[in-house]
């Protein structure tokens, strides 16, 4: 299966990396594709086949390639299982990372229609060292609004990589399930111009 991403400055690369290592550990191979140099074809957008697509947050919105192909997606959804994660510093707080508790995520969703398999906010990377003057203004406000280091200077990386490892496991999980009963579907099916028994 596919694990779809949008990077800006690389940890949802990261991100996106380990999700489709552990996802083929669970016995379902999955590669990460960068939507910035890799995007998919109009037949691999309109397989019914699982994926994964993942983008972070700049200047309030996600990536343009990830809400693009979101928009793809979401008519053919929920027949085609999507897992989709938002990766937003909001997440590091208790309570933010659902649909419900997470904007980002939640406006994401409400915007195309989409119904996801599994849609959860993951919280990112504050990298004040890496950022240009406007991603390092814009930050430091954000932080001063939720209560979080708006120092300027600080590095700290609020990813939940033990949860990350187990929502991989959950989506290996739901991908087989899925293909089991897919595979199961086109045997009962009847053969073209004959009928079932």
């Amino acid at each position: 299966m596919d694990v779809f991403y949008g990077s800006h400055f690389g940890h949802t690369e990261q991100i996106a990396q380990t999700l489709a290592r552990i996802i083929s550990q669970s016995g379902v191979q999955a590669r990460a594709r960068n939507l910035a140099t890799d995007y998919p074809s109009e037949a691999e957008i309109n397989s019914p086949d699982p994926c994964v697509l993942i983008s972070p947050i700049r200047y309030g919105a996600h990536l343009r390639a990830a809400r693009r192909l979101l928009k793809r997606i979401a008519p053919l959804t929920p027949q085609k299982p999507l897992f989709l994660f938002s990766v937003n510093l909001t997440a590091r707080k208790p309570g933010k990372t659902s649909r419900a508790g997470n904007v980002y995520l939640r406006k994401w969703i409400r915007a195309t229609g989409a119904q996801p398999s599994l849609a959860e906010a993951i919280a990112g990377k504050l990298e004040y060292p890496r950022y240009n003057l406007l991603d390092r203004t814009m930050i430091r406000f954000i932080m001063t609004v939720t209560g979080g280091p708006a120092d300027g200077k600080s590095v700290i990386d609020y990813t939940p990589w033990a949860h990350v490892a187990e929502l991989a496991n959950e989506i290996g999980a739901a991908a087989k399930a899925w293909r089991e009963n897919a595979g199961r579907a086109a045997a009962d099916r009847p053969p073209e111009g004959g009928r079932q028994r």
